[in-house]
């Protein structure tokens, strides 16, 4: 089975699912995770039973991605930080992430995206930096 490294990888960022179709590649980023928590719960099987069922409650999507700081636009904004919200006082803007495996054109979409961004920079030798933490509505894969 082959192994894919992220340079095999395209992420996009738009404020619509179809405004992925046209947004470039972000440049700079360093990562991007997600967890798809099921709700998976053990409960008791009965009264005066020791045992335990399985069930399922509310699947939570959440991620985080990360990366090198640059001026370049993201989802009509003009940099990575203003397109996640990091000077936004209103409500946020959902956004809409997909990453793209260059090498089998598959896509994962994450979809109406929200979440917190945390600007950083190192001292004295270190770079500008972004950290998006978030949550999504749904899921999909093509």
């Amino acid at each position: 089975m082959p192994k894919y490294t992220a340079d095999k990888f395209e992420l996009r960022v738009a404020t619509t699912e179809n405004g992925l179709d046209t947004a470039p590649a972000l440049s700079n980023w360093n990562d991007i995770k997600w967890k798809v928590n099921q709700g998976i719960k053990k409960v008791a099987a009965g009264i005066n039973s020791r045992l335990m069922e399985v069930y399922e409650t509310l699947i939570d999507y959440s991620g985080s991605a990360g990366g090198w700081n640059d001026e370049t636009a993201v989802a009509g904004s003009a940099d990575i930080l203003t397109a996640l919200g990091a000077f936004q006082q209103a409500a946020l803007t959902q956004l809409y992430i997909e990453i793209k495996n260059k090498s089998t054109g598959s896509k994962i979409r994450l979809k109406k995206v929200k979440g917190d961004v945390a600007p950083s920079i190192g001292s004295p030798d270190g770079f500008s930096m972004w950290a998006f933490d978030f949550h999504f509505e749904d899921i999909s894969k093509s």
